[in-house]
């Protein structure tokens, strides 16, 4: 198939769409479509490459995915080697393990549905996930796999005519389902093959119904394309539900652009659009990486950091497209040519090595300090598994569904005075909070807190309904009806900002109405602070490169929903004389001065979700007993006995 220049201009719209997007430039903030408009070029291209040789009778599948192997392997194979070879030295054991299990899901074709299990493709998490980018590769290589073999059996068994109507039947198919899925699930609709192939098949159809048209037309059809493309990216953003419908828009432009067959277009066909067409694969391959490790090291707002990344990437691009892709292929400009065994194969099983002992030796913990390991050991969630109460069933498969998530008790267990402490994780990140107040006010707390469940009488759920962690939830939410009555305190924590969001506060609301008819006092905890990047992680590196950590200037755009939802709360406990709202200024503080930090200048943060660490909950009770709403909590729990109960019973922290 002939090489065509306006193809490769509009690759470079693609690529350009996309780069601008993942470093937050000239507001692309809908530039994730170029991966839809690359979709439209691999159907296309793939189709050609397919009937051109089999109306010559040299079209084996074998040798068609010979060829993807060397046009896609080695320059991918080349940037996982690279980035484990420079994580030894500038990644953590966590983020180093997740970067060997990426590098194993990218090179195996499989990182769409690695991804699709993790966080979704526009979520803060996303931005510490190294080869977030090839789960595109992953479904163009499953397109790549069935595509030949589908076109070859409809060639032997219906006509032509037949084969185009069957892809016009399951490009539809594809695009309804897109549709459906878009609304119901979103990230398996953004990440996996059923609905994505409609957009290369769109390519396809392209292809085998060609069209001449004029010189005049053929510009006009090329400049609407472009703007349709142009227009999408600028008006759609991570709010979209994609790939929807809309998704028909930047579909159609690549198909009005690749239809005009406008070769020598001054838009498509100058110098520079040529340069980043040729290199665009290679482009694409860096530039997300290098994107992450402005967001490792909280660059991303750094506007000289950001472009000097932009530039990194279009030169890394050129690197590889010239000497890495270059060597694969059967006359390279640069190198001498080499078999394709070990041009694929030798950088392929020398990075699946290094990852896979990577992985399995955890990110190599023992590269840590012992000061660092010290220093950062109480920096975790509280876990069942760790001394904790919270039953994450989702997290950890070996524990049971029903009663093992009750029963487990916090403070001082022999006391008289009997609190409850209910909800999702964000209740059990508070144990060590809890467990520090009631030895120092001889209290013992009961806390039942399971993944996603927060304090709620209905069904509503802000996690998946198909997974355990829900079935815990409504087993828990029994347990809180049937036996709230039995306690002196309630204690609801949840995450409110998620809750918020999802338009769920309602259910809120009833059970703290319910609670204040049936229980003494009613306890509501704050939201902590949702950062736009994982603090933890941000202080640890600090700790490995021995650099001063200075958490304000780190964004809080995510925390406007968690602050609503705490303001509402705090309205909520106004209006009943025993519900008690304890504000984030009376936990999160230092000598009574609101911070995000303790003393130490330690996140009391975990991750960006708003969580807090076992260390930052224990810091938090140390910082809550001296503020004045502690004492009236006492009093209020205690019944007036306060005074007769003994104080400081609890050694440590």
């Amino acid at each position: 198939m002939e090489f065509r220049r306006d193809i490769n201009g509009l690759r470079a719209v693609a690529v350009v769409l996309v780069v601008l997007f993942h470093f937050g430039l000239l507001g692309m903030e809908g530039g994730f479509i170029g991966v839809d408009v690359f979709f439209v070029i691999s159907g296309f291209l793939m189709t050609g490459i397919i009937y051109s040789r089999m109306e010559k009778n040299t079209f084996t599948i074998p040798q068609f995915y010979l060829d993807r192997c060397r046009r896609i392997i080695p320059a991918l194979a080349f940037v996982c080697l690279f980035l484990l070879i420079v994580g030894w030295f500038l990644l953590l054991p966590g983020d180093y393990a997740s970067l060997g299990r990426e590098v194993l899901g990218s090179l195996a074709f499989v990182s769409n549905l690695l991804f699709w299990k993790q966080a979704g493709y526009f979520e803060q998490a996303s931005h510490d996930q190294w080869l977030l980018h090839t789960w595109s590769l992953s479904v163009e290589w499953q397109f790549y796999i069935f595509y030949p073999v589908l076109i070859v059996a409809l060639r032997k068994l219906v006509s032509a005519s037949n084969t185009r109507w069957f892809l016009w039947a399951l490009a539809a198919f594809s695009f309804g389902l897109s549709v459906y899925a878009s609304g119901k699930w979103p990230t398996s609709a953004f990440f996996l093959l059923p609905t994505r192939v409609w957009e290369m098949l769109a390519g396809s159809l392209i292809y085998l119904y060609p069209m001449t048209v004029g010189k005049r037309t053929g510009k006009t059809m090329e400049i609407a394309g472009l703007a349709i493309i142009v227009v999408c990216a600028v008006s759609f953003s991570e709010n979209t539900h994609w790939p929807g419908w809309l998704a028909a828009l930047p579909v159609f432009g690549a198909v009005l652009v690749i239809a005009s067959s406008q070769g020598e277009s001054l838009i498509t066909g100058n110098p520079v659009a040529q340069f980043l067409g040729k290199t665009s694969y290679s482009l694409y391959l860096w530039h997300w990486p290098i994107a992450v490790w402005l967001y490792y090291f909280g660059l991303e707002h750094d506007m000289r950091w950001v472009l000097f990344a932009v530039g990194t990437s279009v030169l890394a691009g050129w690197l590889s497209f010239t000497f890495i892709e270059g060597m694969a292929c059967k006359k390279p400009r640069y190198a001498p040519a080499l078999k394709p065994r070990s041009v694929i194969g030798g950088p392929v099983v020398a990075a699946c090595a290094l990852a896979s002992i990577t992985f399995v030796a955890n990110g190599f913990p023992d590269r840590m300090t012992e000061q660092f390991r010290r220093t950062t050991a109480d920096l975790v969630m509280p876990w069942k598994q760790s001394g904790w109460c919270f039953h994450s069933v989702e997290t950890f498969p070996e524990l049971e569904v029903g009663e093992a998530g009750l029963g487990c008790e916090l403070g001082d267990r022999s006391a008289e005075v009997n609190g409850l402490l209910f909800g999702d994780s964000f209740a059990g990140h508070y144990d060590p909070f809890w467990d520090d107040i009631g030895q120092h006010i001889s209290m013992k707390i009961d806390s039942v807190s399971t993944d996603w469940c927060y304090p709620s009488l209905s069904e509503e759920y802000t996690g998946p309904y198909t997974g355990r962690g829900y079935q815990q939830c409504l087993f828990n939410r029994e347990y809180l009806v049937a036996n709230l009555s039995d306690y002196d305190f309630v204690v609801f924590a949840g995450q409110w900002g998620a809750v918020h969001a999802k338009q769920q506060m309602q259910g809120v609301f009833d059970v703290v109405a319910m609670a204040a008819e049936q229980s003494a006092l009613v306890i509501l905890m704050p939201a902590p602070t949702n950062f736009d990047v994982n603090v933890k992680n941000m202080y640890q590196r600090s700790l490995l490169f021995d650099t001063s950590f200075d958490i304000s200037r780190f964004h809080k755009e995510r925390d406007e929903s968690a602050r609503a939802a705490n303001r509402e709360l705090s309205q909520l406990a106004s209006q009943f004389a025993n519900v008690l709202y304890f504000d984030r200024d009376a936990l999160f503080n230092v000598d009574g001065v609101p911070s995000d930090v303790t003393r130490d200048n330690i996140p009391f943060s975990l991750d960006e979700s708003g969580h807090i660490s076992v260390y930052g909950a224990k810091m938090a009770a140390r910082a809550f007993r001296q503020s004045s709403l502690f004492e009236e909590f006492a009093d209020m729990a205690t019944g007036g006995r306060q005074g007769e109960i003994p104080e400081r019973r609890y050694v440590g922290n």
